[in-house]
């Protein structure tokens, strides 16, 4: 029941997103941005009713987006995670958030329909290998009134520099310590420590990075697509991709012990209950620190924000303000992005919109990019 609600809020959003991306007539200077792909129907939403300027954007995956942002080949970014190694932009950047959501696992079992029951030691264990078949006693536990197939997992994941896996990843080593899991936008760096390696006579590791389990596609749409055509299929993409495609969607234990579905509502209490970085750098201030291990009452456990990333004007003695038409452009457009687009587009594409103290230094923080 759930899929069906949602799917058809969707699809009726899609269809008058095109009908108000249609008429709209841009004015201005024209920009372009990359990145994320688990906010790219976000993103293209907005774009398409925006009219104040020409705005274009390309889903490439956070880690691209960021590299582009950096080289200078794009006005701006949207990333969901922060830069944490070279190559930085050059001068100064702001990083701000835009909007949040889920990030949903899926799956096409065989007659098994929305709702199988999964914790994060389940998800490990499919993409570690450990667990193979869908009727595995570690996943009947949580399902027992689930008929569950005999049948292999076919397991997908992000390839490539992916804000999603590198808060997966982070989701994993914080809810399983011990176990190996590594926070990486790379797949295959998060998942090495945490593969059941083998041993060879001398005792040796002879697993490498290169044994990971499953098939990796370069954006969301790309693992919700090639899902949706997978029978026993398994990935995990935004919420917005998994709705609209043929896919069914599991619910995932949370630190209060419930199995909660990755709805807007419950990825927003997640959200709103982590803390704002104020004390960090002019990259992260108003960024933020995501506990994965935060019990909070009806949440979706693994609930994440794409920012955006954008120039910083630092004003001088002769210039207090800028005068760049189309970094001034960027500021306007993640403005209306976080005060105007996701508050009335987000429910219905399965996205959070900002709220409370996160929109308000969200919006501060936008009034400084030019």
């Amino acid at each position: 029941m759930f899929k069906k609600i949602v799917s058809i809020a969707a699809s009726a959003a899609v269809v008058a997103g095109v009908l108000l991306a249609a008429p709209a007539q841009a004015a201005g200077v024209s920009i372009k941005g990359s990145g994320s792909s688990f906010a790219n129907n976000a993103m293209q939403a907005c774009l398409g009713a925006y009219t104040n300027n020409t705005v274009t954007y390309t889903s490439t995956g956070s880690g691209t987006g960021k590299n582009n942002f950096a080289a200078g080949t794009y006005d701006f970014a949207a990333t969901d995670s922060l830069y944490s190694a070279t190559p930085y932009p050059t001068g100064t950047y702001v990083t701000v958030p835009l909007l949040g959501g889920p990030v949903a696992f899926a799956y096409t079992a065989a007659k098994v329909a929305d709702g199988l029951n999964l914790t994060a030691q389940n998800i490990s264990d499919i993409y570690t290998g450990r667990v193979t078949k869908w009727n595995d006693a570690s996943i009947k536990a949580n399902n027992a009134k689930i008929a569950l197939p005999n049948k292999s997992i076919k397991v997908f994941y992000r390839s490539g520099s992916s804000g999603t896996n590198e808060n997966i990843s982070n989701y994993l080593a914080q809810n399983l310590p011990g176990q190996g899991w590594v926070k990486s936008s790379t797949w295959s760096t998060a998942i090495s420590a945490a593969r059941p390696f083998t041993k060879d006579a001398q005792g040796n590791d002879t697993t490498t990075r290169a044994d990971v389990v499953g098939t990796g596609l370069g954006t969301s749409a790309l693992v919700s697509g090639t899902l949706e055509d997978t029978l026993n299929g398994f990935g995990y993409f935004d919420l917005s991709d998994a709705i609209t495609a043929d896919v069914s969607i599991a619910k995932l234990q949370n630190k209060a012990g419930a199995f909660i579905a990755p709805t807007a509502s419950a990825a927003a209490k997640f959200i709103n209950a982590q803390s704002i970085i104020t004390n960090g750098t002019d990259a992260t201030n108003g960024t933020l620190s995501i506990d994965f291990t935060k019990s909070v009452s009806g949440a979706y456990q693994l609930s994440i924000v794409t920012y955006g990333v954008a120039p910083r004007y630092v004003p001088t003695a002769s210039a207090k303000v800028s005068t760049n038409a189309s970094k001034l452009a960027v500021g306007d457009f993640f403005k209306y992005v976080v005060s105007s687009c996701i508050p009335a587009k987000a429910a219905s594409l399965g996205y959070v919109a900002l709220g409370g103290a996160l929109k308000t230094s969200a919006l501060n923080q936008i009034k400084t990019i030019g």
